[in-house]
């Protein structure tokens, strides 16, 4: 049993969380393991069922746990390859072990870890001339043709809403700066960042990702852009660099001008497919493993396993990007990589994601070996980001406003997404009856001239599910939602309806580098500057072109 009562502070449901994982990364409870039933395990701990709900449902989030149905929990987590030594934590250790059931013999190899990328693997032999021929895609979004008409919505767009910017406290705090008449205001920056930033920094890291970085190895710079320059440089020229596909694909061409070679890796429902890198000499490899853009994937825990081990190896490094970290909505954060293995990985972050993209900063925290590299080979570099905003965010920073004001984006846009969700829940099979169809589709005519058209429309909507044509995809995570639609669909033709409409819309494919069939009819929707009654105004007409493009 877990002595719930030396928890402290910590809510219950995390205390028992943090004693399961740590018995399971310990070795405690073996790879392929059985747990308690949650009732089982609620009445053993004295504690409620939602309790237990909520811990294992962060334990299946961050893949330590699987569910089979109707039979249970069982441990997915191969101890002897990611022993998170960081993560321990004496006081959750349980005393006898006994949450588990049912010892099992099971092979631990590192080969057992579940893959289901062979069809992505063979998809992307097929390549689109509009994606692979993209050098001039900086945007990462295929660029189209957008007529000069208004947009009802923009569900491209990566900016916030711009009520949601700490105006009143982001000028107060300027003043503040200049009053203070701080020499530093007016001085060449550091080239890492003035110390006050980057202290500011590290302490938040320790207290949101429970990353223990060392302020002089914190790197400020004015996006991930031109921080991922610094590290192309310290991998050697024309050294060969991994990122993910789908993917942020401004990185993949970043590493293209800059002279080296780039291999872009498939991402299944574990992440990001590690056995491609065996047998390469890939020395850096760029990913997003607590919620990958754009599929919003978790990288698994026995996936992390395999990573680091290759990149321990290989002498290789990992630039972890924790995209959309900040924007959690149920459940504990994941953990990230580089809290357990700080020597081997680059944590990477930006502050424009959760600000204002006008405010240009970023930073990286690079491991010991590499940050020695950097002063050896860099330390020419100007400062690029303005001393005076550095000292603003110091302020933002210290003053505890940056927390609050990611504790208010995270209340405001959940709220925002729960009834976004609840427009696409709301509708009903075939939403659109005879009678809409005659007003819809051919006013021309009478109604009982329409049956071939009413037919037609009534049989495709057979194949919609009962939320409708789009069926958003399941996420707790980030800004954007992924809507599938049918398998009827023509995607290029829907998505230049669209855009006559003057809806902006984006596909999966889109940030692919090359076609893949599995993300054919999955859509990017994001909300981040889009409200719920774009939403509303914008459904109808998506559902309308939908059914005219299937």
């Amino acid at each position: 049993m877990y002595d719930v009562e030396k928890r402290g502070n910590v809510p219950i449901y995390e205390y028992l969380y943090k004693c399961i994982r740590n018995d399971i990364v310990s070795g405690r409870i073996s790879n392929g393991e059985k747990l308690l039933s949650k009732r089982r395990l609620a009445r053993q701990e004295g504690v409620a069922l939602i309790t237990v709900e909520n811990a294992y449902e962060q334990l299946l989030v961050e893949g330590y746990i699987e569910s089979r149905e109707r039979s249970g929990y069982y441990v997915s987590f191969d101890a002897g390859r990611f022993v998170m030594s960081d993560y321990s934590d004496d006081s959750s250790r349980s005393s006898n072990g006994n949450i588990y059931l049912n010892h099992r013999s099971v092979n631990n190899s590192i080969s057992n870890i579940k893959t289901d990328n062979t069809s992505s693997k063979a998809d992307n032999t097929n390549s689109r001339s509009n994606n692979t021929n993209s050098n001039n895609n900086i945007s990462g979004v295929i660029e189209r043709d957008i007529p000069q008409v208004p947009d009802i919505a923009d569900f491209v767009s990566q900016r916030l809403f711009d009520d949601a910017f700490p105006f009143d406290i982001w000028s107060k705090l300027m003043r503040k700066v200049l009053s203070d008449r701080n020499p530093e205001c007016l001085a060449s920056p550091d080239p890492c960042g003035l110390p006050v930033l980057r202290y500011a920094i590290a302490g938040y890291l320790m207290r949101s990702r429970g990353i223990d970085a060392d302020p002089d190895n914190i790197i400020v710079g004015p996006g991930t852009e031109y921080l991922e320059n610094i590290l192309l440089i310290l991998s050697g020229g024309g050294a060969l660099t991994a990122v993910e596909d789908p993917g942020y694909k401004k990185m993949g061409l970043l590493c293209e001008r800059a002279g080296h070679k780039c291999l872009h890796i498939p991402v299944d429902r574990d992440g990001l497919d590690v056995s491609v890198l065996e047998g390469t000499s890939v020395r850096l490899v760029n990913i997003s493993p607590s919620h990958h853009f754009p599929t919003g994937v978790v990288m698994s825990a026995g996936r992390r396993a395999q990573l680091v081990d290759w990149a321990e190896r290989e002498d290789a490094y990992i630039a972890e990007d924790d995209y959309d970290s900040e924007f959690r909505f149920s459940g504990r954060p994941i953990p990230p990589i580089a809290a357990a293995y700080p020597e081997r990985v680059i944590y990477m972050n930006t502050f424009t994601r959760t600000l204002a993209p006008s405010i240009r900063i970023a930073f990286m925290v690079l491991p010991d070996k590499l940050m020695d590299r950097y002063r050896q080979k860099l330390s020419f570099y100007s400062g690029t980001v303005s001393s005076f905003e550095q000292l603003v965010l110091a302020e933002f920073i210290n003053g505890g406003y940056y927390e609050r004001h990611l504790s208010r984006m995270r209340n405001y846009y959940g709220k925002r997404r729960e009834s976004i969700m609840r427009l696409f829940e709301s509708k009903e099979k075939g939403s659109i009856n005879r009678n809409d169809t005659k007003e819809k589709y051919d006013d021309t005519k009478e109604t009982h001239d329409n049956t071939h058209t009413d037919r037609s429309y009534i049989q495709k909507q057979k194949e919609n599910s009962e939320t409708g044509i789009f069926v958003p995809i399941k996420d707790v995570a980030g800004l954007r939602i992924v809507l599938k639609a049918p398998d009827s669909l023509d995607d290029e033709k829907f998505i230049k309806a669209l855009s006559d409409k003057g809806i902006k819309l984006s596909c999966i494919n889109d940030y692919c580098y090359s076609h893949n069939s599995q993300y054919d009819h999955h859509f990017l929707v994001s909300f981040g500057a889009a409200s719920e009654a774009d939403f509303a105004k914008a459904l109808p007409l998506m559902e309308k072109a939908a059914m005219e493009c299937m």
